[in-house]
């Protein structure tokens, strides 16, 4: 009994520094999107991305900052082949946004996993006003969320629109590290479309 009693502690302590306060972020997969052909035409769109989340130092990271944020811009070139994208800095995100163009700033305020509420330990707030709801305990969770602005000053407009982006996903841990994965690229894709449909409807007004 003894000797059970042990294993069980163990279990429950390898179980308990596996998974709490642990966050996980493992890179975008590849999106397939259908490109939207010719739309802006020849325009030139200011775009930069911002990486707002606040990671916290144990997490398990396999995809650093940079590589989010470029893969998301890559995904955005992806989806609008005719548009000439003009990337800039992070530092840019809280510069006014420039006459006679088109300007599009998306703050990235999760894109991460975590069994249980621990997820909103890395949620980041930069704009937007985010309501998550309830977090399932006892579960993978994973979060993608923007907050997105678009500027179109062309032609003397001055046409501003924000948006929150939020999706979650939660599944009961059947299959470990794979099912976080799964459910954060869902998180991710289901981002990414409100994200395209935002900016069409803005920019096609």
């Amino acid at each position: 009994m003894k000797k059970l009693l042990g294993i069980i502690t163990i279990m429950f302590f390898l179980y308990n520094d596996l998974y709490s306060q642990k966050l996980y972020v493992w890179c975008q997969k590849e999106q397939s999107i259908t490109p939207r052909n010719k739309f802006l035409n020849g325009e030139v769109l200011d775009i930069v991305v911002f990486d707002g989340r606040n990671i916290p130092s144990k997490s398990k990271v396999e995809c650093e900052s940079d590589s989010v944020v470029n893969n998301l811009i890559d995904l955005i070139a992806e989806t609008y082949p005719s548009v000439e994208l003009n990337i800039k800095e992070n530092d840019d995100y809280y510069e006014k946004p420039e006459d006679n163009r088109i300007t599009l700033k998306i703050s990235i305020s999760a894109f991460h996993a975590a069994f249980g509420a621990d997820v909103k330990f890395a949620i980041g707030s930069v704009g937007g006003d985010f309501s998550w709801g309830a977090i399932p305990e006892g579960k993978w969770n994973a979060l993608t969320g923007y907050f997105v602005s678009v500027y179109d000053y062309r032609n003397g407009k001055n046409k501003v629109e924000k948006k929150d982006i939020g999706k979650i996903a939660s599944r009961p841990n059947t299959g470990g590290f794979r099912t976080a994965k799964n459910i954060l690229n869902t998180t991710y894709m289901e981002a990414n479309q409100e994200l395209f449909n935002f900016i069409e409807r803005v920019l096609m007004d």
